[in-house]
Formats: structure tokens, sequence, C-alpha cells
């Protein structure tokens, strides 16, 4: 190392694993061999990095969003089909469908934005704006899944200890946010700042008209072709609008969904061409910049997930999964859309905006119950999508292990209850003896997983006997006289 250059003590972000801290020096000196590139690379080292954070936080921190949302199809699903409530398992409640339903449509589309994604750099590209997009929404996304999973799970979630599972993706989930790049810096400046420099034709030659001085020929040539490229959007949108008017759900599925995507892309690009009415003012128009943000990013995934299906359209089931995740999609591009609508800071300007867009207002609603309701089947019981969600999910070797365990019970009470659900639709008649082991395997199974974690003392104070629980016996019970408490009185006043 250099010398007179240490690391000093690190950080401790919420407990989890993450190497964060300082580096303390003084009267040190870099010599021009430890530069990375040499002499000629010196003072390119911000350059270096923002190059290297362009791809990697596109990488690392969705990943490990995606592997907690993963985690919570696989063992809060199964917790949920294992634990019972007035003796029907959870999982066919309808309020932790609800919560279910999100955490697998969460799932389903963090996946495919991530391998589209990975895809994009494995062919040498370098999508920085596509990097911004993937933190901000797979983190935000993986957060969502977790925290919808710890009110699956109740006071099992939220008690310390071996057998809790969620507590260290919950604690980790700030870390994730905030480091390389917060998302609300990322949501409100950067993704859809470096979007329509980078994405828009004509933009960046205006730029560069403006800074080159005296090219008002240039100037004039960029701006003449940027109203053009703004009325063809106009007109796309429109005649995109209508075409998505016909599309109905019952023929293909895939062409469904690209229909209304490829009619939300066009109202985008008109909406972003009208955005630039605002000049420099859309720097700090972050309301409205951060809902141009959620149009982007929500397209990226719309555009991920559908071709994330139709790579993946043979596993069986798993139509119903695409077809909710979509329909939650359009309904977010539609409602920052109409955030945009609403709120344009040019008075009239936003409804201007919304005619050739929606011209009857909102078309799009959330997932119906009955979506919901097949997404939470898929999550919480054995079959193809579940194992296709929560593939190269590690579990541990150790049988004593909670997630591993939750992995072997899941599919023996399920088989279970469809052996008792026979039995009584067989006239109520008693299980065989067959049957009878495999229901006392999994109900032994069962009533082990709901344990929850406790513990005499806790967090070191052995010696403090508030922390103890209290023995109730009559001798026990401290003996305050009135005389004493009389006297601890007159002392506070005092």
């Amino acid at each position: 190392g250099t010398p007179a250059l240490k690391p000093a003590p690190r950080h401790d972000p919420f407990g989890s694993p993450f190497m964060n801290g300082t580096v303390k020096g003084e009267s040190f000196f870099v010599p021009m061999t430890c530069i990375i590139g040499g002499e000629e690379q010196a003072g390119l080292g911000w350059n270096m990095l923002m190059e290297c954070l362009g791809a990697g936080r596109g990488v690392s921190l969705p990943a490990g969003a995606i592997a907690a949302s993963k985690m919570a199809v696989l063992a809060v699903g199964g917790y949920a089909r294992i634990r019972k409530q007035f003796k029907v398992p959870i999982a066919s409640m309808q309020g932790v469908q609800e919560k279910l339903a999100v955490i697998g449509i969460n799932t389903f589309g963090m996946m495919a934005a991530q391998n589209m994604f990975n895809s994009f750099l494995e062919a040498g590209e370098t999508p920085s704006c596509l990097s911004a997009v993937m933190k901000h929404m797979c983190t935000e996304r993986g957060r969502i899944s977790i925290n919808e999973g710890m009110d699956v799970m109740g006071g099992a979630a939220i008690c310390n200890g071996p057998n809790n599972f969620m507590a260290g993706g919950y604690g980790s989930i700030p870390v994730s946010i905030t480091v390389e790049g917060a998302n609300v810096l990322t949501r409100s400046l950067i993704i859809f700042g470096q979007g329509l420099t980078r994405s828009h034709p004509h933009l960046l030659g205006l730029i560069e008209a403006i800074q080159d001085g005296d090219n008002l020929e240039g100037f004039n040539k960029e701006l003449t072709n940027i109203i053009k490229h703004a009325f063809t959007n106009l007109g796309r949108s429109i005649t995109r609008g209508l075409g998505a008017q016909v599309t109905f759900r019952g023929g293909d599925l895939l062409a469904y969904h690209e229909t209304h995507m490829s009619r939300m892309a066009a109202n985008f690009a008109f909406c972003a061409d009208c955005g630039m009415t605002m000049g420099g003012g859309l720097k700090t128009a972050e309301f409205i910049s951060g809902r141009y943000a959620d149009v982007l990013s929500n397209l990226y995934f719309g555009y991920a997930v559908m071709w994330y299906y139709k790579n993946n359209r043979n596993v069986p089931g798993i139509d119903a999964m695409f077809d909710a995740t979509m329909t939650q999609i359009r309904y977010d591009v539609q409602e920052a859309l109409f955030g945009i609508f609403g709120n344009f800071p040019i008075p009239g300007f936003g409804r201007l905006m919304q005619l050739p867009c929606f011209p009857r207002g909102r078309e799009f609603a959330r997932p119906t119950d009955k979506q919901r309701a097949a997404v939470a089947e898929l999550v919480s019981t054995p079959n193809p999508v579940r194992d296709f969600l929560t593939e190269n999910t590690f579990v541990s070797k150790d049988p004593t292990d909670r997630v591993a365990m939750i992995v072997k019970a899941a599919p023996m009470c399920f088989e279970a209850d469809q052996i008792l659900a026979k039995c009584r639709k067989e006239g109520r008649r008693s299980p065989t003896p067959e049957e009878q082991a495999k229901i006392d395997a999994a109900e032994a199974m069962r009533e082990e997983i709901i344990q929850v974690d406790s513990f005499p003392k806790l967090m070191g104070n052995e010696h403090n006997t508030a922390w103890m629980k209290p023995d109730w016996g009559v001798d026990a019970q401290p003996k305050v006289t009135i005389e004493k408490a009389e006297g601890k009185q007159q002392s506070s006043s005092a």
C-alpha cells in the first residue's frame, strides 16, 4: 500500500456486510506508477469511476434486490402455504394474496429487466441511463417485496433470532436504496435528465450548436428538426392510441400488450418533446422530472417483461404472471403521465398534452382481484412458475435452517391439505393409513416452522432485572410503603 495512507475505522451500515469506511492519510505521496493507466491518465480518476458506475450500479445492487425478492417468493410464499389461521392456509386469504401478488409481480418484472440489461452488457453496450433505471427500480421494488413479506410473516418476521430469515434483508434495504446514487437523486435528476439528452435524435446537436457560440445555421437546423420530430411523435401518439382502442385481450396475449406498450412509448415521446418547452427550468422541476423518469423506467420494464416472456413462454402457467405484470406496468405508466398532465407548470399545456394521449381520460386499472389471486396461487403452491421465479436462490443444506425447512415442508403441507379436502369431498371419510402418515408428517413440520425465536435475556442485559421475565410470586413483589413513596415524590418536586 501507499505509505502514510491507511484504512480508518469502518462504518456499520445497519449491521449489513457492506464494506464502507474512511481512509486517512497525512503527508503521503502517490508515485506516478501507482496511477491506473500511468501518467497519461492522471486526473481522469473521476471519469473512470463514473464509467464503472454506469455499468456497475445496474448489476450489483439490482442483483441484491432481486435476490431478496426471489427469497420472498421462495420462503414467504412457502410459509403462507404452511401457516394456518382458522384451519385455513393464510395463502388462501385474500388479504395475504394481495401481498403475495405484489411480491410475484415485482420479482418477475425485476428478473426480466435484469436479464435484458445483462444481455446489453454482454453485447458490449454501456447503457448508463438504463443502469440508473435498474438501480432505482429494482431497489425500490425489492424494498416493497421485503415489506410485503414482513406483513405476511407477521410476528415471525419482527422477532430476531436464527429462525428469522427476513430481518437481514429488511435491515439492508436502506443501504441499497442509498449507495451508488441515492434513489431520490437518481429518479429526480438523473434518469430523465440523462435519458432525454442521450436518446433524443436532435437535442444533443442543438446543445452543441449553442456551445459553438456562432453556429446559427446549425442551431436553426437542429431546432427545425426538433419541431418536426415533435409533430411526428404527436401523429404517432394519436394513431397508435386509435389502434390500441380496437385491440382485445382475447387474442394473442403478447400482441395485445405490445400494442399498448407501443402506444405508451409514443405518448412518452410526445410528452418528452413537450417537456422541452420548460427549457432550463426542467432541471429544477424535480416533481415533473421524477414523473418522466417513472414513465421511462416502466416503459423499459414493460419491454423487458415482453422480451423475457417471449423467451420463456414455454413455462406452464407463466401467462398469468406475465399478464398481471404487464397490467401493473401499464397502469403505472398511465398514472405517471397523468401526474405530468395535472401538474405541468405552463397553464393549460398539460390538458393539451393529455388530449392526443388519453382523450377519454384514464383507461387502465391495476390488476384485477382475479389476476392477483392467480399470481398468489403461483407464488405459494408447487408449480413450474414458482420454480422459475426461485431458480438459483440459495438454500442452506443445514436441515435445521428455517428456509430449508420451508422448502421441504411447503409441498408436504400442500399435499396434506389436498388429502383433507378430498376426504371432506368424499363424504367426510377418514384418511387411509398412508394418507394419515403424510398428514401427520406435514403437521409436525408445520408446528415446528411456525414457532418464533424467544430468549430469557436480551441484548446482553444479564444483570438488568428490568429485562428479565418477572417472578409473579407474592414474595417477589416490591414492597413500597406510603412513606417511601411520599419521600420519593417530595424528592422529585425538589
